[in-house]
């Protein structure tokens, strides 16, 4: 049974201190004001593009698909901290996603993201598969602050 949760970040994003990224291995960069965490795509373990999503309903027991295309992307375990320590700063406040210098999402925050792995949702499939591709070949170039 696929669990999925729901965060308002479903599409889905260093405080660049630990583990900066090489500017021509940066996927993307989830920024708010002057925190960020930047991605390289070495870092990544995993890109899908998803058709549907299934949500777990527990107060009911019921899961439920729904037609809510997106981009799956897991990552390391060193990623996985800076992305929580930042979340867990900004929850309830807007965040850019950032692809190659551009805004591709601003979602809010709902909770922190300290999984594995984040979803960063699309309009149809066909722009998920996009993203999933925009991602998996990475940036090259690394941006400026974007707030």
């Amino acid at each position: 049974m696929f669990v999925s949760k729901t965060i308002s970040l479903i599409l889905v994003a260093a405080l660049v201190r630990a583990f900066p990224a090489a500017a021509d291995d940066i996927a993307l960069s989830l920024v708010h004001g002057q925190d960020r965490v930047d991605i390289p795509a070495s870092a990544i373990t995993r890109i899908e593009a998803h058709a549907t999503q299934t949500f777990f309903l527990p107060k009911i027991q019921k899961q439920i698909t729904s037609e809510i295309p997106y981009v799956l992307l897991c990552y390391t375990a060193a990623i996985q901290e800076q992305i929580c320590r930042l979340t867990r700063q900004i929850v309830e406040q807007p965040m850019s996603i950032v692809v190659d210098c551009e805004v591709v999402s601003r979602p809010v925050v709902r909770d922190a993201l300290c999984g594995r792995c984040l979803q960063v949702s699309g309009n149809d499939i066909q722009g998920a598969n996009a993203l999933a591709q925009r991602l998996k070949k990475g940036s090259n170039r690394r941006c400026a602050p974007v707030s």
